[in-house]
């Protein structure tokens, strides 16, 4: 009987540590790993260095862009099957519409759309939670939206790091137009750096003060005759 009651505990010993060792595998595989990161905001194309955004100024887009995308909360999830995840927020939710995200390859140009899912709402921030699956957590993405107080395009673009990592945000020199005509003190001689006072422009002066100088010559005469033609009556 013991025999029996030994043999059968054998069996269910061996059954057990089998499905252990053909289980383990699956679990294994099925971890996910999960990872905090920070989304970056960028009104340049970090690829490119080029503004994409019609209104194509760095000064206020840039922080713009920041207002769209948070920089925090940011997820990134990688499943069982190696697939990646990043969750990130968005903001201004009540003011846009046709959000779009695209997926940039290495020359900085739209590869492809990218879906999202909406997984949370923040109605009384103004926010919601987009989870995308992208090739990997170095992808670089491309979001436009239509800005319903501007009435137009808005364009910006993301890229993540770890959550801590100092990034630095790509900037560009806007070079202010200037009139061919204008006077450049830096560019005038040392005496129109004094003065500030073009070349063409001494001329003009200098005619004046002629014609000012002959003016006063005539009065001073004119009253030099008059008071000697008094002291010739006296």
């Amino acid at each position: 009987m013991r025999s029996t009651k030994s043999k059968i505990a054998i069996t269910l010993g061996i059954v057990l540590l089998l499905m252990g060792a053909l289980f383990a595998p699956v679990g294994v595989a099925g971890a996910a790993e999960e990872q905090a990161l920070q989304a970056i905001p960028s009104y340049v194309n970090p690829l490119t260095g080029v503004i994409e955004d019609q209104g194509n100024n760095p000064g206020l887009g840039q922080g713009m862009v920041e207002n769209l995308i948070m920089k925090t909360p940011t997820t990134l999830l990688i499943d069982a099957e190696g697939t990646t995840f990043i969750t990130f927020r968005v903001g201004l939710v009540a003011e846009s519409q046709d959000f779009m995200i695209e997926l940039l390859d290495a020359n900085g140009t739209v590869e492809k759309a990218v879906p999202f899912n909406i997984v949370a709402e923040q109605p009384d921030e103004n926010t919601q939670d987009l989870q995308i699956s992208v090739p990997g957590v170095d992808s670089i993405l491309r979001v436009s939206l239509v800005s319903i107080p501007m009435g137009r395009e808005v364009v910006g673009f993301i890229q993540f790091a770890p959550e801590g990592e100092v990034v630095e945000i790509p900037t560009v020199e806007v070079e202010e137009e200037i009139d061919d005509e204008a006077i450049s003190i830096h560019e005038n001689s040392n005496n129109d750096e004094v003065t500030g006072v073009a070349e063409e422009d001494r001329g003009q002066l200098l005619t004046f003060l002629g014609i000012a100088g002959g003016v006063i010559l005539f009065i001073a005469a004119a009253a030099g005759v008059s008071i000697l033609r008094k002291k010739k009556k006296l």
